[in-house]
């Protein structure tokens, strides 16, 4: 059976409280309302708090700070009843936005050359709609549970991250039986996130 996992990359690289701290505005709520389409739906979502101003990344040259001026978690289901995407949209400080991209590249890199897997994983990336995408995808052929593939999504017109961790959902309630079934999941929720992304970068802009 399909089975897969992104070693090292633990479900949650981020602490989000239960409910987040009063802020003046909510940038990020219309998106991730946005990605309640096309079959995807959260049934969680909490904010990062107010005070929680920046975390750290691993990389070949030591931990790198990211800031996060604003954040969500989602925990985004399709039909089944266990989730398929954890999900992280996150706003950049103002003027951080191009260092936030290096430091989280770095990450990535450097998960790519230390992953515990039969074969190397290479980092993807490529560019749609404006918006920078780097993919671990880690090989069908490493059985484990947990995270099985991991984006990042850069949009750079409103200062936005947006981290996607693909989950291999539980045997008895999972939504694809092949390495082919997951792929054309995994490509319609980047698909949606993207579209959702593009979307709010043409209504707000990073200063």
């Amino acid at each position: 059976m399909f089975q897969r996992s992104l070693l090292l990359i633990p479900i949650l690289l981020l602490s989000f409280a239960a409910q987040g701290q009063e802020r003046s505005n909510d940038p990020l709520g219309p998106l991730t309302q946005c990605v309640n389409r096309d079959g995807f739906h959260y049934e969680k979502r909490d904010r990062r708090p107010a005070t929680a101003t920046a975390r750290s990344v691993p990389s070949a040259r030591g931990d790198l700070s990211v800031s996060t001026a604003d954040g969500y978690r989602l925990m985004v289901y399709r039909q089944s009843s266990s989730p398929l995407v954890n999900l992280k949209l996150e706003r950049s400080a103002q003027g951080r936005f191009a260092e936030d991209q290096l430091a989280i590249t770095a990450q990535m890199q450097y998960l790519s050359t230390t992953l515990k897997t039969a074969r190397p994983v290479a980092l993807e990336s490529r560019t749609r709609q404006g918006i920078d995408i780097l993919a671990l995808n880690l090989p069908a052929d490493d059985q484990a549970s947990g995270v099985i593939s991991m984006y990042t999504l850069f949009d750079a017109a409103s200062g936005t991250v947006a981290t996607a961790y693909l989950l291999n959902q539980r045997k008895e309630v999972r939504e694809y039986a092949s390495e082919a079934e997951y792929v054309v999941l995994r490509e319609q929720f980047i698909g949606v996130l993207l579209d959702c992304l593009a979307t709010s970068s043409r209504s707000t802009i990073q200063p």
